[in-house]
């Protein structure tokens, strides 16, 4: 099974089996000080620009977050998604858990997006499935219930089961549900990217045909040269199954582990995106921003 988005331009096809895909990371105030001030002033421009840089940089997809301190979510996020959905041709990923907002931002989100996600907590069962099930749009189950997210990667299948079902009950069409693993830092735990590793690996066995995301910085935070573990994880995760993570392609390092990724898995053929990206971008890949020998 495949998954179709579209923004203002042409359709993309998530495939499981096809090459990997970025969803963008960057609209998001978490952390990102100048982000949550542009969003307090109202100054959707500075999302709007920040989708660009993504697009430009390669994202396929761009998500969009505004949930923050003092943020009116439900006013805000249509204000963005429009402002982002007329500046970039992408597919949006309209990134909420409240239902009011996912409400009105979809309500004005050009072309088909995603959205940006569904748990198993019964209240967000009862209130969002029926919002996506209506704009006939696809979701992002993560593997999170009640009780907070699993310690084990057996309890994470058990909650994307869950979710998945109560998902087609609602009308979703199952290639229409991708799954999030939910990667922790290992800052705080030494086990977490294990953990989400063989949760990757068992999601891609169980379901084959449905695509895998994740927060796939998250696995770094609290720790030194970030964008090293991000681009380690990155490959290992592709490898196990997950084909459109949600990361920074603005890091071309980034972007390589996902070209690295394809071709071990026999996805880029004659390596030629891998090829093509190193004459774009090789010379940043090296100390010195010189390209390495016989390049």
């Amino acid at each position: 099974m495949t998954t179709d988005l579209q923004g203002t331009g042409d359709p993309i096809t998530l495939d499981p089996s096809g090459p990997s895909r970025i969803i963008g990371e960057r609209i998001n105030p978490s952390g990102r000080s100048r982000l949550l001030q542009a969003l307090l002033d109202r100054n959707w421009e500075y999302a709007a620009g920040e989708a660009r840089r993504q697009v430009e940089a390669g994202a396929d997809v761009v998500d969009v977050n505004v949930g923050g301190k003092g943020v009116d979510e439900e006013k805000a996020l249509p204000e963005v998604v429009r402002a982002v959905g007329e500046a970039v041709r992408v597919p949006l990923s309209v990134d909420t858990r409240l239902p009011t907002a996912l409400e009105a931002a979809l309500a004005i989100c050009p072309g088909r997006p995603l959205v940006n996600s569904i748990g198993g907590e019964k209240k967000i069962l009862a209130e969002n499935l029926p919002i996506v099930a209506e704009h006939g749009v696809p979701v992002i189950a993560l593997c999170m219930g009640a009780e907070g997210i699993p310690s084990s990667a057996e309890g994470r299948l058990r909650v994307a089961h869950q979710v998945l079902e109560a998902a087609v009950r609602a009308g979703i069409k199952e290639e229409n549900v991708l799954f999030d693993p939910l990667v922790l830092t290992v800052g705080a735990d030494d086990q977490a990217a294990r953990i989400v590793l063989e949760t990757i690996r068992r999601l891609r066995e169980e379901f084959p045909q449905n695509s895998i995301t994740g927060g796939a910085s998250n696995v770094s935070f609290g720790m030194p040269a970030r964008s090293l573990l991000n681009a380690s994880f990155l490959t290992a995760a592709s490898l196990l199954g997950m084909n459109i993570p949600i990361t920074d392609p603005t890091k071309p390092e980034l972007r390589f582990a996902l070209r690295t990724a394809d071709i071990f898995l026999g996805r880029d053929r004659k390596s030629r995106r891998y090829m093509q990206f190193y004459r774009e971008e090789g010379a940043r890949l090296q100390p010195g921003g010189r390209p390495e020998a016989g390049g």
